[in-house]
């Protein structure tokens, strides 16, 4: 005879299924942003072992130069992952569900009696409740995978507002290390459990659709307890109001010995009369389980087309500045959440002149291709709030105050490198030439002199008192591919922000064209 006993909660069952399809985009979005800076490899000294994804496989994959959709589709759904994983832990401490989670002082050894078993070393598993020890050590590991995933991912995301975080871990390179270790766990726990799944059966995939098991009651051979998965006390000890042998063995077991009829036995609950039309059948357990098991995965199902549908309309959207429209609504919202809740003067951790790289790393050549350009004609030019034109030559530039620091410099690419840098502040450099009515607009414009590359920066980011107006590099003088004969250093913005050749500088309180927004990428591009 068959029971259905509860085990998984409809919460608990939500929470598993939604977090399926968003924390596959983020793996395959994690992808595309690797794809950029691929450098992980196993290795020794200089001997590489093993390099984890080829060429060949981002080319097959279709992985190679989509940066931009990569960063707006993690940067969008890192937020789904974030409040389903919140909620999902939330849920578990108020209802009580973490005491079958957490593991507890014999979750160890049972998890390694239970592996034996699964290798077919042990011929019996060990007994468990709702989880055995490995799975208790498994889920509990997968929710602190998912806080290392998030912190790391806010010292990747804003290193200089939560400087403190990617400190923790070792710094920015070590912290993006650690992502993508947390990312392989994840994909190794997957591949795992989808066997495990397998192996456990269909009574054992049901429950997480569905959220019961069809459990065999008790014989006269069988323990009580050890028939059940997660025991029912109303199975163990029957109804109060019968006597425990009546209400757990079948009636033929009551009998005495097989020569000496049972005792009478009279039960007290009268016979229900024979249905009407108003009257319903009870439904067997066999019944229950099939009726509970079409409604579940005929929602499952419902769930995973209106999934597919939400992705296809996403993918395929008209694109908006480069990317499609939901991912740049959804990119505008980060950055005007991140503006607003964090301070603009947090400061970029500097580091000693001896930890600043020889051979600077240079990324980029939009806007430096002029054949003709002459660094002795070169002038900066300022355009007013009344509309005069300031040019200001490189000379008359080093007469203001001189500021040097060394920090890392960190590219949207992924990869960073510690650098030297000398020039005068934004800051001093408004100051010295009166240039506060032009700061009391939202926003700086900047251009090469051919006004092929172009950014713009909110002025509270132009007047961070790290931002340069660069001309020197490791104490000499800018060489042509870094930007000579001035060039923007803003340690507060990602590298595309940090405009080489600096030639047209101008204030709007419309946000100025900037050529990597216009191609898929967040405007703000704020660390």
């Amino acid at each position: 005879m068959k029971k259905i006993v509860e085990k998984h909660p409809l919460a608990i069952r939500w929470f598993h299924w939604i977090n399926f399809p968003v924390l596959t985009v983020m793996i395959w979005s994690g992808m595309l942003i690797y794809w950029a800076n691929d450098v992980y490899k196993v290795h020794l000294g200089k001997t590489i072992y093993f390099q984890f994804f080829p060429e060949a496989f981002y080319k097959k994959m279709h992985f190679s130069y989509r940066l931009a959709e990569g960063m707006a589709f993690h940067f969008v759904f890192m937020w789904l992952f974030f409040l389903n994983g919140l909620l999902y832990v939330t849920y578990t401490i108020f209802s009580g569900e973490w005491r079958y989670l957490v593991p507890d002082k014999h979750s160890f050894r049972e998890a390694w009696l239970t592996v034996l078993h699964d290798l077919h070393i042990r011929k019996t598993a060990p007994p468990q409740l709702k989880y055995n020890g490995a799975q208790k050590i498994a889920y509990t590991s997968i929710i602190i995978m998912g806080l290392g995933s998030l912190l790391t991912g806010l010292a990747i995301y804003k290193p200089v507002q939560f400087s403190w975080i990617t400190w923790c871990f070792g710094g920015y390179g070590s912290a993006r290390v650690i992502h993508f270790i947390l990312t392989l766990g994840y994909c190794l726990f997957f591949v795992i459990h989808i066997v495990q799944v397998i192996l456990a059966g269909w009574n054992n995939f049901r429950a997480m659709v569905a959220g019961f098991e069809l459990v065999n009651l008790p014989n006269a051979s069988t323990p009580v307890v050890a028939a059940l998965s997660n025991p029912d006390p109303a199975l163990v000890f029957g109804p109060p109001s019968l006597p425990i042998a009546a209400a757990s063995m079948p009636s033929v077991l009551l009998a005495s010995t097989p020569e000496t009829p049972a005792p009478a036995y009279t039960d007290p609950t009268p016979i229900p009369a024979s249905p009407t039309k108003r009257q319903r059948v009870p439904l067997n357990p066999h019944q229950q389980s099939r009726r509970r098991t079409l409604v579940s995965f005929a929602g499952l199902t419902l769930f995973g087309l209106g999934a597919g549908k939400l992705w296809f309309l996403i993918k395929d959207h008209e694109k908006q500045q480069g990317v499609q429209e939901p991912l740049r609504r959804g990119l505008h919202a980060d950055e005007g959440l991140f503006k607003h809740a964090l301070s603009p003067a947090h400061l970029a951790p500097v580091f000693p002149r001896s930890a600043a790289a020889v051979n600077v790393r240079s990324n980029g050549d939009v806007g430096l291709g002029t054949q003709d350009f002459d660094p002795a004609a070169w002038t900066l030019n300022v355009t007013t709030a009344d509309g005069r034109l300031l040019s200001i030559g490189i000379d008359e530039l080093k007469q203001l105050p001189k500021t040097e620091f060394i920090f890392e410099f960190k590219c949207i690419e992924g990869w960073s490198q510690v650098s030297w840098w000398g020039g005068v502040r934004f800051s001093d450099f408004v100051n010295h030439y009166q240039l506060h009515a032009e700061t009391a607009k939202q926003y700086v414009g900047l251009s090469t002199p051919d006004k092929a590359y172009y950014v713009g920066i909110d002025t509270a980011s132009a007047l961070h008192p790290q931002t340069l107006l660069c001309y020197e590099m490791n104490g000499q003088p800018l060489p042509a591919r870094h930007g000579q004969p001035l060039r923007l250093i803003i340690p507060v913005k990602y590298g595309v922000k940090n405009l080489k050749r600096i030639s047209n500088i101008y204030f709007s309180d419309q946000r100025p064209p900037d050529y990597w927004y216009e191609r898929g990428y967040d405007y703000f591009c704020g660390l």
